[in-house]
């Protein structure tokens, strides 16, 4: 295992001493794991969203096909409203390109030139670089689809409830939760409106066809997380409502006709199940 890595930057080369132990930790708890790579080349790459424009990673590169005298290249892209933003590694590079067996780091709380919205990460892993000549690249776009969301509906908040209504002013708790993610950038458009129950099948199926190395998730796709692992921006499904987990034990949503729009907690209802359900996106493309 080597403890360095080699960064290439805008043309020019320079050694990198290896990450901090605390960067080469993996992420006790992350909102999404995500696995790439093509022939030679593997990485894995955990994000938490601490909010729409704020999150940790952790990344790990691997050479899996050592001895092709290619070398693995790991690039990563916050992207916000106004475009693409280079991840800067420790060092203050934007590329990792790897010598050895596995190489890896992160970074803790990270927003990118502060972009407004952190709406995606984009993830590329090739095999090779200029030198060597690139074998096949792919790339993973991960979409932080359940922190936008969560950040749009509280606009919403003191508004006053409405069975059946989905905005602009007026919502019941599925209708809230609709608007919410309809107005999220690139969420893809099979997004549907649906009531409380019919939104928690779909996610109950949708988290049931998730791979273990969550490898086949697809531009819309759903998490199930267990209790313990609730994260701001999941969503809580009971009998016939649904909101979101705002944190502290709470639950945000267009609650009724008397409490409008609000918080209240979490346990005020018994639930469908002990799972919470986090909405995601990502999409994969691979060239050779």
């Amino acid at each position: 295992m080597t403890t360095g890595a080699l960064l290439i930057a805008a043309g020019t080369l320079g050694l990198a001493t290896a990450p901090s132990a605390a960067a080469n930790e993996p992420l006790a708890n992350p909102s999404i794991t995500v696995t790439g790579g093509c022939a030679g080349a593997r990485t894995l790459v955990q994000i938490y969203w601490h909010s729409s424009n704020e999150a940790s990673i952790h990344w790990t590169l691997t050479d899996t096909d050592r001895g092709d005298g290619r070398p693995p290249v790991l690039r990563m892209n916050a992207v916000g409203a106004d475009g693409a933003q280079p991840f800067v590694f420790s060092t203050g590079e934007t590329a990792a390109v790897l010598h050895g067996d596995t190489v890896s780091g992160g970074e803790d709380t990270w927003n990118p030139s502060d972009i407004a919205q952190f709406r995606r990460l984009q993830i590329i892993t090739q095999n090779g670089n200029t030198a060597s000549g690139v074998e096949c690249s792919t790339t993973k776009s991960v979409y932080n689809f359940s922190r936008v969301a969560y950040h749009y509906s509280l606009d919403q908040i003191d508004n006053e409830y409405e069975w059946g209504a989905e905005g602009p002013s007026t919502f019941d708790c599925s209708g809230l939760v609709y608007h919410s993610y309809n107005r999220v950038p690139d969420l893809p458009s099979d997004w549907t409106r649906k009531t409380a129950n019919s939104y928690y099948s779909w996610a109950v199926g949708e988290a049931a066809n998730n791979e273990s190395d969550n490898s086949n998730l697809e531009p819309l796709d759903v998490l199930r997380v267990p209790a313990s692992e609730r994260q701001v921006g999941d969503l809580v499904f009971y009998e016939g409502h649904v909101g979101f987990y705002a944190g502290d034990g709470r639950l945000y949503s267009a609650l009724n006709e008397t409490a409008g729009i609000g918080y209240t907690s979490v346990d005020i209802l018994t639930r469908q199940d002990q799972y919470y359900y986090r909405i995601v996106g990502v999409r994969s493309s691979t060239s050779s």
